[in-house]
């Protein structure tokens, strides 16, 4: 990340990136298959619409996660190993109370929730059977995620691929197990997610604690480092009231979509799954991009953290306007991977379709917002998330009204693109100079060493 050609350096992060979020999205898109296919589509209208409900719980875990990886990535770019253990323990603290916490609202807030968001009776008791016990696995969710997110932000990419690879065959494996062979229907494909989040965080600590054993800590030394807590404090409650924000727009949409019914709301669930597979690698191409700034600004190179903000930019960008073909023209058979239904097949493409185009634009969202996290420049990326819930709030009920469920289509885009606008006005105001912050020298921590070359 330090030297060499920046696009490069990125391709070659993103490519396990993205094909762990292929794998990600794959036991996702399985999920759905198995239930729309096997179950029916009531079955696959109960897991889309627990989606929002259980996501909003999640988004806070990944704010964290997110704002401890720019923390490590900056540390471990100014070359303090010391500090980069005394991050990585406090990391672990912050992420559990975090899971124990969210475990226990989130099961008990879950019907509340859908009956807030009009779930529609049909689907009601399979969408908060799904929910409870997702929220139940949230302690595994945190441990992938605070694994993969440390990886990442010192340069390893491939261990998350390995870990996401297991836990999708696994995930498989065990969805039809449970479906197919213990006819548990919605039940066992959440099961089966929370059993393959688990697997694949517990691959990832195994291999840093193999690779690295000078992280190990005992219980008295599991305590907060107050300079690395206050950073991922400063930096995370920002990712993560974005997150939450983002998350809170899609319940909107969400909630107009319940209003129509099951069957487009499992032709919405469907133009998700293909939108989340369309573009995963523009999320992991802004992923990469967030961490070659995030060390690079550590190192104190501002300029070469400019050359990855372009070289990012145009590598989502090409990347995406292909997927947006690709998609225009699949649109048909990819809806009928997950449900043989006409009425689905009838509302799901024309949302592909539209979505697709605006690819691009969700391509330069992904870099900007990873860009301004990792220079520490946070409070923009919360303003490039208001964006979209003003969008996705209030266009899915106006538009709705005047041309039924495809106006909520519209929502979406428009969201983007004034996010993307909000981004590179920042980038090009240059205000975010100057913010990163100043990790180094801070260590008074006698601990050894790490040696954070083995690890990647």
């Amino acid at each position: 990340m330090l030297t060499g050609s920046p696009s490069r350096a990125i391709l070659l992060f993103a490519v396990p990136l993205f094909i762990g979020n292929v794998f990600q999205q794959l036991y996702n898109m399985v999920d759905a298959m198995v239930v729309g296919r096997f179950v029916g589509i009531n079955a696959l209208a109960a897991v889309g619409a627990s989606g929002p409900a259980y996501s909003l719980m999640v988004s806070l875990v990944l704010g964290a996660a997110s704002g401890a990886s720019v923390v490590t990535a900056q540390i471990f770019g100014s070359g303090d190993s010391q500090g980069l253990r005394r991050a990585y323990i406090t990391m672990w603290k912050i992420l559990g109370i975090l899971g124990l916490a969210f475990s226990v609202i989130g099961f008990l807030l879950a019907g509340p929730t859908l009956r807030l968001l009009g779930t529609p009776a049909e689907v009601y008791a399979g969408s908060l059977m799904y929910v409870r016990i997702m929220c139940c696995g949230i302690l595994a969710t945190c441990l992938y995620n605070g694994m993969s997110s440390f990886l990442r932000s010192v340069g390893n990419s491939s261990t998350p691929l390995v870990a996401l690879i297991i836990s999708s065959i696994v995930n498989i494996v065990l969805d039809l197990a449970f479906v197919l062979i213990g006819g548990m229907g919605v039940a066992g494909v959440a099961a089966a997610t929370v059993i393959a989040q688990l697997v694949s965080g517990l691959y990832c600590l195994a291999y840093v604690h193999r690779k690295m054993p000078e992280l190990g800590f005992s219980v008295s030394e599991f305590r907060i480092d107050p300079p690395a807590a206050k950073e991922m404090v400063r930096i995370g409650l920002p990712a993560t009231f974005s997150t939450v924000v983002v998350t809170l727009s899609t319940m909107f949409i969400q909630a107009a979509v319940n209003s129509y019914g099951a069957i487009v709301v499992g032709a919405y669930t469907v133009g998700n799954k293909v939108e989340n597979i369309c573009f995963c690698l523009a999320f992991s191409i802004g992923l990469a991009t967030g961490v070659f700034c995030g060390q690079n600004i550590g190192a104190g190179d501002e300029k070469r953290t400019v050359q990855g903000l372009y070289a990012g930019l145009r590598i989502a960008v090409i990347y995406s306007a292909v997927m947006a073909v690709f998609g225009f023209v699949f649109a048909a058979p990819l809806v009928r991977f997950f449900s043989p239904e006409p009425e689905v097949l009838a509302i799901g493409v024309p949302l592909i379709r539209l979505t697709g185009c605006f690819g691009p634009v969700l391509g330069m969202v992904f870099v900007f917002q990873n860009f301004l996290r990792n220079v520490s420049d946070v409070r923009p990326t919360v303003v490039m998330s208001f964006a979209e819930i003003i969008s996705r709030g209030i266009l899915p009920f106006v538009l709705s009204s005047w041309i039924g469920y495809f106006g909520i289509w519209w929502a979406t885009p428009v969201g983007w693109t004034l996010s993307a606008l909000i981004g590179f006005i920042r980038y090009k105001s240059g205000k975010w100079r100057g913010k990163a912050a100043a990790m180094r020298g801070q260590s008074s921590d006698p601990a050894m060493p790490v040696n954070t070359e083995q690890i990647r």
